[in-house]
């Protein structure tokens, strides 16, 4: 069949015609398309920063929105360690799955060794344009006798030796101590809560890291961090502890 492509018949009208009527059909449709896909991706990008944009503000407060909602937090269940734990989304979990001992289980061990199940460890973003570094909280345990011993008395040297102070979290006591610490220019807070369970000791605790305000040009404008906020969503973190 030869078919004369310059020819103008009653059979290439019609489809001139239908073309000429679809075609902005078909690239309204497709602009919906295109559009609904960009909110879609923009809905999600608003998920993922929505508890960094929470913070933002001086309105915000740690007894509202997504940091004080522990039910819709992520929970890092450790079967290794008998337990399980909930924080923030945005918040980096690291869990140990060697289960290699050492004495960095809880902070000033005394050399005695342990288990450091999990480490979790907030940004600087969490309250940006501060004089705030970091936090990290982490969960650890021993069995060994030394450890179990000397778990619910004041560190002997070094580490959270302060007044202590007990509280029960999801039905099991825990002693809590607190150290401040200062060094080149950096301050650390302490806080570990220990308890005895299934013949180990156990700490969850986190230290607080800022820098001294004065130490920074003062072209950073930054302002001194919130520590009550940030310590009132980490003892929620804490509040979340318990054995499975």
């Amino acid at each position: 069949m030869n078919i004369k492509w310059n020819k103008v018949t009653p059979f290439s009208k019609i489809v001139a015609l239908v073309l000429f009527v679809a075609l902005p059909f078909v690239g309204f449709w497709l602009g919906i398309g295109y559009g609904r896909s960009i909110q879609t991706l923009n809905d999600r990008a608003i998920t993922r920063l929505g508890a960094a944009s929470a913070l933002q503000g001086s309105g915000y407060s740690a007894d509202s929105g997504y940091y004080a909602n522990v039910a819709v937090w992520q929970t890092d269940q450790n079967t290794s360690g008998g337990f399980s734990i909930a924080h923030p989304l945005d918040f980096t979990v690291d869990d140990n799955y060697s289960l290699a001992p050492s004495t960095e289980w809880r902070w000033n061990s005394n050399n005695e060794p342990g288990i450091q199940y999990a480490t979790l460890t907030i940004p600087s973003a969490f309250e940006p344009q501060t004089n705030f570094d970091d936090a990290t909280l982490t969960v650890g345990a021993s069995g060994n006798d030394i450890a179990v011993s000397e778990c619910l008395t004041p560190d002997a040297s070094g580490g959270p030796a302060e007044s202590s102070t007990t509280e029960t979290i999801n039905g099991i006591p825990f002693t809590a101590f607190h150290s401040d610490g200062v060094g080149a220019g950096n301050y650390y807070e302490t806080t570990s809560y220990r308890a005895l369970h299934a013949g180990k000791c156990y700490a969850v605790e986190y230290t607080i890291h800022s820098g001294q305000i004065m130490n920074y040009p003062s072209a950073y404008e930054l302002q001194p961090f919130n520590e009550g906020m940030l310590t009132d969503v980490l003892n929620r973190i804490v509040g979340t502890f318990t054995f499975l």
